[in-house]
């Protein structure tokens, strides 16, 4: 596996000169493993140890699932000095300084807590974050509204297509007839992504739970037409092997089901710096192994054949370990 910061710099100056051309940033990895570490819902005033530990695991890619810092705040220079607090934390420069590094936000980072549409420093706090993110100012996710993003990555012979959806920017409130988590314009710009998506895996981010139907917290099912539509557009024969990857929940599980003949994968991490320890049981009739409650993030090991999803507790400790076979 390639672990060398020299040809980081490479990708990350290819990625650069792609980014007047494609809403895409391709990075040729030319591995024969490649390990994806994601997490969510982080303090920025908190210890965060886990950097230290997400390092060791010595990532090619981080991925944030939303709730990067608690701003929760419509005073726009209050929430950049927060995002200065994390981007200076120096153990997440450890990080920094090893692998790239993409998100997408949830609602604390967002500005309010559950928000959706009606936020109204939206716009302002989309650029704060894709300041944190350093995402140059051509890049074409600079230019529309919303903070979604699309990524392809040349692994060896395999192609991976990483998608973040932005679950907060157009969501209607809760309860909206035919209401929406992503709006008219994402929709059409999602599904023309994974319309002409070649790749061999289809990574798709998100703040919120894709697939948990049971709990009563924020989630896609709270938006039935929503969550058809996604279960369809993601059993469709050419997207290859969906892996859905979430956050906000303050625990950590893998679920699946199948449509369509489809399997479709999900695996939570959520809770860098606090989780949700008085949780002891919760029912998700797709989950697979152990609901987890501790601090952790979580993992994706891509090999030529497989996917191997890791959740890992601050202890760098292997909590559970879930295998895709790629198609």
């Amino acid at each position: 596996m390639y672990r060398r910061s020299a040809f980081w710099f490479l990708s990350f100056a290819i990625s650069v000169l792609l980014i007047s051309c494609s809403s895409r940033r391709d990075i040729d990895a030319h591995a024969t493993e490649y390990t994806i570490a994601f997490g969510s819902c982080n303090k920025q005033w908190e210890p965060q140890p886990m950097w230290e530990q997400i390092v060791k695991n010595d990532p090619d890619l981080w991925i944030w699932t939303g709730d990067i810092i608690y701003a929760d705040t419509e005073d726009m220079d209050e929430m950049k000095a927060m995002y200065d607090t994390q981007k200076s934390n120096k153990q997440y420069q450890l990080l920094k300084n090893r692998c790239p590094i993409i998100g997408v936000w949830d609602d604390h980072d967002y500005g309010a807590n559950n928000a959706g549409k009606e936020f109204a420093k939206k716009a302002e706090s989309r650029d704060l974050l894709f300041d944190f993110l350093d995402i140059p100012s051509k890049d074409p996710a600079r230019q529309r509204q919303g903070a979604y993003q699309s990524y392809e990555y040349n692994i060896d012979d395999i192609l991976l297509k990483v998608i973040l959806l932005d679950v907060r920017y157009f969501r209607d409130t809760l309860g909206t007839p035919d209401g929406t988590m992503l709006g008219l314009d994402q929709w059409e710009w999602f599904e023309s992504e994974l319309k002409k998506s070649n790749a061999d895996i289809n990574i798709i981010a998100g703040g919120v739970q894709f697939l948990h139907v049971d709990h009563g917290y924020e989630k896609w099912y709270n938006y039935p037409k929503d969550y058809v539509r996604l279960l369809s557009l993601l059993s469709a024969p050419h997207v290859k092997n969906p892996i859905l990857i979430s956050g906000d929940r303050h625990i950590a599980e893998v679920a699946a089901l199948t449509h369509r003949d489809q399997l479709i994968t999900e695996v939570t991490s959520s809770g860098m710096t606090h989780s949700y320890e008085a949780l002891k049981r919760e029912t998700n009739r797709y989950r697979k192994g152990p609901l987890v409650t501790v601090k952790n993030f979580g993992l994706l090991k891509i090999s030529n054949h497989k996917v191997d999803i890791e959740l890992h507790n601050e202890q760098n400790d292997v909590l559970y370990r879930h295998t895709v076979m790629l198609d």
